[in-house]
């Protein structure tokens, strides 16, 4: 039978790109897509139940009042409602991922202070990892929480023009504060979405 990964929060599809590569049902849930369901509170008890049974759940929230990068910002956003919008998300993956009992699930969030705003996380992790561990050559230490086998680095390469902590490289040269920008900044390192996969199949 064919297996089934709900991949939440998946607008670029590179984390469950290869498990679609390899013959798996992904199911992407993200407000900017276009297919049904887009939006995680479409995701219901009862729309669960009429799928086949999911084999693995990927989620990446939204981190934007959880990184340590925006810390200077977290006051502001717990006051206009970006912090308790971030948190009704991270409940409701958790909700989700709770009601269908995967085989395995991962959620990945920068570092930040997604345990402190959302206990529920802290027995589930952080893990974390890098992208220079398989083959990306820039650092953007990332926390995975869950149930999974983690990806062992099996390309590590040196991140270029770095110092540890920075930001990768690319970052300053991007700049601006476009949508378009802040998904690509964010996408799934390709390098470790391959490890993964090879983990976790």
């Amino acid at each position: 039978m064919q297996k089934t990964i709900l991949s939440i929060f998946d607008f670029s599809g590179v984390w469950s790109k290869f498990y679609k590569e390899n013959g798996y049902n992904v199911i992407q849930a993200d407000i900017k897509l276009t297919t049904y369901p887009n939006n995680i509170y479409q995701i219901t008890e009862e729309y669960l139940n009429n799928i086949s049974p999911i084999y693995g759940v990927l989620a990446a929230p939204p981190c934007t009042a959880f990184s340590g990068a925006g810390a200077r910002w977290w006051k502001r956003q717990d006051l206009d409602g970006t912090t308790k919008e971030c948190i009704d998300l991270a409940k409701k993956t958790l909700e989700i991922i709770n009601c269908c009992k995967p085989t395995f699930w991962a959620v990945e969030n920068p570092v930040g202070r997604l345990n402190k705003m959302v206990p529920e996380y802290k027995e589930h992790g952080p893990r974390y990892f890098q992208p220079f561990w398989y083959g990306e050559p820039y650092s953007k230490k990332t926390g995975l929480w869950g149930s999974f086998n983690f990806p062992q680095p099996n390309n590590v390469v040196k991140p270029e023009g770095q110092r540890p902590g920075q930001p990768p490289a690319w970052y300053s040269k991007m700049g601006g504060k476009s949508e378009k920008t802040k998904e690509y900044r964010s996408k799934t390192p390709v390098g470790f979405a391959k490890r993964f996969f090879e983990f976790n199949q």
